[in-house]
């Protein structure tokens, strides 16, 4: 019979995360069988903030065992059982590091009473152990202490097998992580492909709600279902359905994962998801042969090199650059003094706006700022791996300029692919499509 160990910690917090108070409860799912309560000397200071949270003080710790001095009776209480705790990856992965800084590798399976509540008990506002249990009419006794805190997920774990199918876990559910949907199954992920693609999280009203790549699909959908962090779970019990689409490579994996981000803005896509790109960063010769920057409506440049969503982007972005390369403030319309720049008094500029740098020096300094933006390679198109051997791919640059990607089938030649239209997937060109690219070409050189 399965045995598993109710566990829960008290630490010291960030940056230590030293254990104070641990609590053990092992059962067999109908009782429990064995138990460990114990403070622990964390051999650094308690922070006044834990000490008001938890009510653990240096003095109550002050003549408790260290870690090691317990760490015999841990292994041996855990060994060959399931770890369980509420958001069971701080509590162990706590465990694992005070093993680790003995020179000893803490190993177990986890479960999760958050992941296994979230999936039996929908419709909960919080999933917090003090939310929970209170709904639940759990009694704590002794709320963010470690015995109190284990008791009560002790009690949480017992509603939960009975809630479950069979009134209680098997071997077989312990052996996996569970995942928090309630449409989607593990055999539904194992259907998933290991190859490199860019795939999609629906819900049940069927609207995109994650868009993400990875070289490997199945994998990085199931370290989704893995994490035990709040905007995952939440993601996770919305998803009703996962669809993906092979790419062979990893470099339009990342073009198409922007662009259909671009597209649907997805709810739990945080990066990538703009508006517009209504703004940029430009340059222009004055009428001294100073090569000035300047940032402005997107429509109104010339030669915008770089696009932003907003005005405050595109100056922060410039101020970044003026400081990094030395760049003169006057010059960069962020500094509107008749002398020198504040650059200048901070020994930030060469001089430039006080004739203590050439022109013609300053000006191939910006020249290089300028072209370390642009694609380093002047190929037409970036030529690589197809989604199965019968194919090849590529992403066209034309005259600097992103096209868009394509497949195409290996009797075809290079030459032949590019030119003609089928074969060609249109893309607009932006910030994202210009550093995913910068970054490939920097990353391959050769």
């Amino acid at each position: 019979m399965t045995v598993f160990s109710i566990i829960d910690v008290e630490t010291t917090g960030y940056p230590h995360n030293k254990i104070t108070d641990i609590s053990i409860y092992n059962t067999n799912s109908q009782k429990v069988v064995a138990e460990f309560h114990s403070l622990v000397n964390p051999e650094v200071s308690i922070p006044s903030s834990i000490t008001r949270l938890t009510g653990i003080t240096n003095e109550m710790v002050r003549d408790a065992p260290f870690f090691y001095e317990i760490a015999k009776e841990i292994v041996s209480l855990t060994r060959d059982n399931v770890f369980v705790a509420h958001n069971v990856n701080f509590d162990f992965n706590v465990i694992k590091n005070e093993f680790k800084n003995l020179g000893y590798t803490f190993h177990r399976k986890k479960m999760c009473t958050v992941k296994l509540s979230r999936k039996l008990l929908p419709g909960h506002k919080s999933y917090s152990l003090g939310k929970l249990c209170k709904d639940l009419s759990i009694p704590i006794y002794g709320r963010h202490r470690a015995k109190g805190d284990a008791l009560a997920t002790l009690q949480l774990f017992k509603l939960l097998i009975n809630k479950s199918d069979q009134g209680l876990f098997n071997q077989q559910i312990a052996n996996k992580q569970l995942t928090v949907s309630r449409y989607i199954s593990e055999s539904d992920l194992a259907q998933l492909s290991n190859k490199t693609g860019v795939y999609y999280f629906w819900n049940i009203e069927n609207t995109i709600i994650y868009i993400g790549k990875s070289v490997n699909i199945k994998d990085r959908v199931l370290s989704h279902f893995r994490d035990a962090s709040k905007k995952e779970l939440k993601m996770c019990q919305e998803a009703a359905r996962i669809t993906y689409e092979e790419t062979g490579n990893d470099l339009i994996a990342q073009l198409k994962e922007s662009a259909e981000i671009k597209i649907h803005y997805p709810i739990y896509n945080y990066r990538q998801k703009r508006v517009g790109e209504n703004y940029g960063l430009s340059f222009h010769t004055n009428n001294d042969g100073v090569l000035e920057l300047s940032y402005g409506y997107v429509k109104l440049l010339k030669n915008p090199i770089l696009t932003f969503e907003k005005t405050e982007n595109a100056k922060d972005f410039l101020l970044k650059i003026a400081d990094k390369h030395k760049l003169c403030l006057k010059y960069c319309g962020l500094d509107n003094s008749s002398n020198e720049c504040f650059n200048h008094q901070l020994k930030k500029c060469k001089g430039v706006c006080v004739n203590k740098e050439a022109i013609k020096s300053y000006n191939i300094r910006v020249l290089k700022v300028i072209s370390s933006f642009e694609y380093k390679n002047s190929l037409d198109s970036l030529f690589l791996k197809g989604r199965n051997n019968e194919e090849k791919s590529f992403v066209k640059i034309e005259n600097g300029v992103y096209k868009g990607y394509g497949f195409y089938p290996r009797t075809i030649s290079k030459e032949m692919a590019i030119v003609s239209k089928q074969f060609l997937i249109t893309q607009k060109e932006n910030r994202d499509t210009k550093r995913i690219i910068s970054s490939y070409l920097r990353k391959n050189e050769k």
